[in-house]
């Protein structure tokens, strides 16, 4: 087919459109003439255009291969050759006077020699007979390698960029094999590729080849290759071509840029797996298993001995201990990790040691290929025993240095065979070092204040010593901790004496799980000895205890039950604060609720509290169950759930000499283990069998002659329970009391007498008023009759109840 040929003037707008060209195309002459030439060309083009109208202007032709625009739409690339047309010369022909345009010529690529199309078609031909010099400017001022092989797979030319790039001349790679020039790392799989280029025609674009070459055979580089398959008019196969572009340093680029986003992704990452916790040991051992094997093959981390106990840190004159608290090593290192090292023995490292300048100057020390010195270092007593065996090829020695001090050293090494811990790495080291050690010194101040807070506590809760014996009443508690603070916590419990035969008994809660809320119970539980000691009623002692904790700005909101029990008569009164509801067990099993209304929480603030009292009496052999709420909160339960299950666990049939110590800590170890994490208490009080005890109570009319009968009433149960020698001081006693509340109160007046380990005598009556030591005179008030009983009883005293008060006294049975 002849050549489609068309002309351009200065614009660029078409001024001659060959037959050829209307045929070809598809575009009549007529839709072609006057219109610019960006109807015929793809966008793409249209810089090449201009480039040859700029070597037309020079008097230079020029090819490219361009797409063009076909009358249907469709584009296909064609090989375009342009001319400068002169003046005076329509066939643009030398000899004209001036350039006026471009004579442009439009052939099919898969031309061969300028005849038709060969019978291969869509075989790539490289075109070569009508222009030469084009072609050898083509391949030789290419900025990238390039070359041919024949089908045997060696070289029939190469540009001299290739040769620079094998390290070769061009004219020495001619009859050579490419195994013979190129050794890429895996040669095989890459003449695979090759051969397979030739058997199938298929293209290799852009495949990434990494090697070295026959003449730098010390060099590494990177190529991306391109090879397509050549073949001649007829179809033969001949051979290769290929571009090959050096991208050694590109690719040098995006690999450090990988490492470094590694290194980085490594720290971020160290960030969730190190430091879960505040355990030191644990802290250490989560760096050490998070950079062996892929950072590091060993690594071991020490601490000083005296940031551990806590004391003054020695001068730097002086050799250092350290504990080893955690080591690793690879798995496959066939040495292995010594277990001296993992058991976290103690090690002195000497002054002008690697370990001792590093501790004590706050540097690194990195090796980056141990030898002389260095390594005779590291195989002496001076390193601990992982770096002796496993004799690493290169070491980073990193400080843990935390708000401004040493902490220890955590090693790092790495083996021969792999690539040695560089500057890069040591950067990694000393970040992950500073994280660490950062963690380490968050744990020591939580075990400094875990340590104190667990003082504070056994301080201010009761022990063994603390909690009174008393006939009658068999005591059982259990304090359970699960909280990250260990044994510290606001729940408390108490057991306080009180006058007469009564004990008080106490479980309360406060808000909190730290050394403020350990501070603020041990507060609270000496407020609420005061106030006990002041034989309150549990209303009266509940609101004044409120008042203190709302004011206080030392402790938080809590809740309190609060029980007074008396041993002689079982008879018990207690009051809520917001609190759990006790429970009662009786000796049959059955377990049930005691009904006792909850008033608000301590400190709360909503103005008087309201504290309603429940009564009962305790069954023999009956046990009072006291607990906080942490006993009964468990994990994807409500609360009333968790009342049912310490109801059914107290309820649980059980040997009938089952103490009540036994008791408390089988019910805390079924139930505790399911609980939602809170701390918890539980306090016991069993209703025992009191052998000779006796309680006797009389209610009297305001009349004179009641004293009289009153004094005849003691007499006699004296005599009855076998006190005669406690007669005539009871008697003398009993009727000052008597007297005064004759003559002084309101209303009906109560005695009651009650024999437990004492003799316990109370007079009650409905006036307020309370006497006082101080007013203890013969003139006074309360006249002689009290000074009397100063004297003569072992322990008096008054308390203000409900209907009034009570004046009481005690004296001790002799036997």
């Amino acid at each position: 087919m002849p050549r489609a040929s068309f002309t351009l003037d200065h614009a660029a707008h078409v001024t001659s459109w060959s037959p050829a060209a209307a045929a070809w195309f598809g575009r009549p002459a007529a839709n072609v003439l006057g219109r610019h030439c960006r109807v015929l060309f793809a966008e793409t083009a249209l810089s090449a255009l201009a480039e040859a109208k700029g070597r037309a202007a020079a008097g230079k032709d020029s090819s490219r291969v361009v797409p063009m625009t076909f009358g249907d739409g469709a584009q296909q690339d064609v090989l375009l050759t342009c001319s400068p047309l002169r003046q005076g010369d329509p066939t643009g022909k030398p000899g004209g006077k001036s350039t006026t345009g471009l004579l442009c010529e439009v052939s099919d690529l898969a031309q061969d020699d300028g005849q038709g199309e060969a019978e291969g078609g869509g075989v790539t031909r490289v075109p070569n007979g009508d222009h030469p010099d084009f072609m050898d400017a083509f391949v030789q001022t290419s900025p990238h390698g390039m070359g041919i092989l024949d089908t045997d797979l060696r070289y029939v030319m190469v540009n001299d960029v290739l040769a620079d790039f094998n390290g070769i001349p061009a004219e020495e790679h001619v009859g050579r094999s490419v195994s013979e020039i190129v050794r890429p790392a895996d040669r095989g799989e890459y003449e695979k590729h090759l051969r397979k280029v030739l058997e199938t025609g298929e293209p290799l674009h852009n495949v990434l080849i990494s090697g070295r070459t026959e003449g730098h055979r010390d060099r590494d580089h990177v190529w991306s290759v391109t090879f397509f398959r050549l073949t001649s008019g007829d179809g033969r196969v001949l051979g290769l071509g290929g571009l090959i572009v050096d991208v050694t340093q590109r690719q040098t680029a995006l690999l450090e840029a990988s490492a470094v986003r590694q290194r980085l992704d490594m720290v971020n990452q160290a960030g969730n797996k190190v430091g879960t916790t505040l355990d030191m040991t644990k802290t250490a051992r989560e760096l050490t298993e998070f950079v062996v094997p892929d950072f590091a093959d060993v690594a071991t981390v020490e601490i000083r001995t005296d940031f551990l106990d806590g004391s003054a840190f020695a001068d730097a004159g002086r050799p250092v201990t350290t504990v080893l608290l955690a080591g690793r090593a690879a798995p496959d290192d066939p040495s292995g990790l010594p277990r001296s090292a993992i058991s976290g023995g103690r090690h002195v490292h000497p002054v002008g040691s690697h370990a001792h300048t590093s501790l004590f100057s706050g540097l690194s020390w990195h090796a980056e290929k141990l030898q002389g010195e260095q390594a005779a270092a590291l195989s002496s007593e001076e390193a601990l025993p992982s770096l002796r065996e496993i004799a690493p090829g290169s070491v980073v020695m990193t400080p843990l240095v935390a708000r401004g001090r040493c902490l220890g050293l955590v090693t790092f090494g790495r083996s021969a065979d792999r690539d040695p811990l560089d500057e890069d790495d040591r950067r990694v080291a000393e970040e992950l070092a500073a994280r660490t050690a950062l963690n380490l010194d968050n744990a020591r101040m939580y075990d400094d204040e875990r340590r104190t807070a667990l003082a504070l506590q056994r301080n201010m809760l009761p022990g063994e010593k603390d909690i009174p014996a008393r006939q009658g009443l068999e005591i059982g508690y259990h304090y359970w901790s699960t909280s990250r603070f260990a044994d510290v916590g606001g729940d408390w419990f108490d057991v306080i004496p009180l006058s007469g035969h009564r004990v008080a008994l106490v479980v309360g809660d406060m808000m909190g799980h730290d050394i403020h809320a350990a501070a603020g119970m041990g507060q609270l539980r000496t407020a609420m000895h005061t106030l006990a000691r002041l034989d309150l009623e549990p209303v009266d002692l509940l609101t004044r205890l409120d008042n203190i904790v709302e004011i206080s700005p030392a402790m938080q909101h809590a809740t309190c039950v609060y029980a007074v029990y008396n041993t002689v008569t079982r008879e018990c009164s207690i009051a809520s604060a917001g609190h759990p509801p006790p429970m009662l067990r009786h000796r049959d099993s059955s377990t049930g609720l005691i009904p006792v209304e909850p008033g608000v929480p301590l400190g709360i603030g909503l103005g008087v509290p309201d504290y309603p009292v429940t009564d009962l009496v305790l069954p023999e052999g009956g046990t009072l169950a006291l607990y906080t709420d942490g006993l009964i909160e468990q994990r994807g339960k409500d609360i009333d759930e968790g009342i049912e299950s310490l109801r059914s666990t107290l309820a649980a049939p059980g040997p009938s000499i089952l103490s009540v110590q036994d008791w408390c800590d089988n019910v805390v170890g079924k139930l505790a283990p399911w609980s939602a994490g809170d701390d918890l208490v539980v306090l016991m009080a069993r209703a025992t069998p009191m052998p000779g005890h006796r309680s006797v109570r009389w209610t009297l009319p305001p009349e004179a002659a009641m004293a009289s009968r009153a004094r005849r009433l003691i007499d006699r149960t004296l005599v009855d329970w076998g006190l005669e020698d406690l007669r005539d001081t009871t008697r003398l006693l009993a009727n000052e009391l008597i007297t005064n509340a004759f003559r002084h109160g309101r209303g009906d007046v109560g005695i009651q007498l009650a024999k437990g380990g004492s003799l316990v005598v109370e007079v009650s009556d409905a006036d307020e008023r309370l006497p006082h030591r101080t007013e203890l005179t013969s003139d006074g008030q309360w006249g002689r009759g009290l000074v009397l009983v100063n004297e003569l009883a072992g322990k008096w005293g008054a308390r203000s109840v409900t209907s009034g008060k009570v004046v009481w006294f005690e004296l001790p049975i002799n036997g």
